[in-house]
């Protein structure tokens, strides 16, 4: 018989090891002490006549050996929660770690809120949330799902719209009193507005306008462009120029009347939400809950844009 299965017992327990990469937090997990679970470990490397984790005093790292076993290993988890979710259906509680990514502002703003409700609800499941700008390839770096916003990354992956998100045009009371108020997107180019920086490619978000049928597309570049949305708020806000933001970033300056909308005849219909995950993982509980949680928390029209009169959309 294949050592392996002759060792199932050390082999979860090493990928729990890998899961937490810690054997004191893996432990944890399996309510067992730090020395046993090491242990568990090194038995198996024994059987297994390969190192499996690299140690040192203060972390360990998976070899290339390791890495792949772990990798094997996830497959094998997937694969489980998939036949339990066709047995059991929507009785089984979701357990394990779920590994979500989100963009930096959505994440904190609208994905957040979410999350915790899961924590809440399953207390067997471990939530592990990546918050930043850059896209990560969901298959490599074992993300159970990502959110995004207007673009599915790769047709083979599935993507379920949650909501729709309007990007709008604002600046200051202050600043368009020293410089006037664009009544068309060409107008821009007579003012200082802020661009979105992507720091890995070089460029700048392009800003998308469109009115009855009519589109026009501005490559902003002022004297401050940023990576950071709130950030870029926060210079708006201080009448540094004209910015385009995500409605939820903007939507606290422009209730409050910090912030004024602009070329609001010219804002584009709302990209959409997405729900993305790998087809394996369809039936898996944890991505079921999580996108019933996300269907909660986050409606197909955003209250705030209806605030600020934006007519309503649906997700569809």
């Amino acid at each position: 018989m294949s050592t392996l299965i002759n060792n199932f017992k050390h082999v979860v327990v090493f990928a729990r090891v890998a899961e937490c990469r810690g054997f004191t937090a893996a432990a944890n997990r399996l309510g067992t002490s730090a020395a046993a679970v090491s242990k568990s470990v090194s038995l198996l490397e024994a059987e297994l006549g390969v190192k499996l984790l690299n140690r040192t005093t203060r972390s360990i790292s998976l070899t290339d050996e390791g890495e792949l076993l772990f990798e094997k290993c996830r497959a094998i988890q997937l694969e489980v929660e998939t036949t339990e979710g066709l047995l059991v259906g929507s009785n089984q509680q979701p357990r394990g770690k779920l590994r979500v990514h989100a963009p930096l502002a959505m994440g904190r703003v609208l994905i957040m809120p979410a999350l915790l409700a899961l924590t809440r609800k399953y207390p067997e499941l471990s939530i592990d949330a990546d918050f930043s700008d850059r896209t990560p390839n969901i298959a490599e770096e074992n993300f159970d799902a990502l959110i995004r916003i207007g673009n599915i990354p790769d047709s083979r992956l599935i993507a379920r719209p949650i909501s729709n998100l309007r990007y709008i045009t604002c600046a200051s009371p202050g600043y368009l009193e020293r410089h006037g108020t664009p009544s068309t997107p060409r107008e821009l180019v007579n003012h200082n507005c802020l661009a979105y920086a992507q720091w890995n490619t070089g460029r700048y978000h392009e800003w998308n306008f469109e009115k009855n049928g009519n589109r026009y597309t501005h490559v902003p570049e002022g004297s401050l462009n940023v990576n950071h949305p709130e950030a870029i708020f926060d210079a708006v806000l201080n009448g540094a120029g004209i910015a385009r933001m995500a409605s939820y970033v903007a939507a606290a300056g422009v209730l409050s009347g910090r912030l004024k909308v602009v070329l609001q005849d010219w804002t584009p219909p709302g990209e959409k939400i997405l729900l993305i995950y790998l087809p394996n993982r369809q039936l898996s509980p944890r991505i079921q809950v999580l996108s019933e949680e996300l269907s909660w928390a986050i409606p197909p029209s955003l209250p705030w844009e209806t605030e600020m009169a934006f007519p309503a959309e649906h997700a569809h």
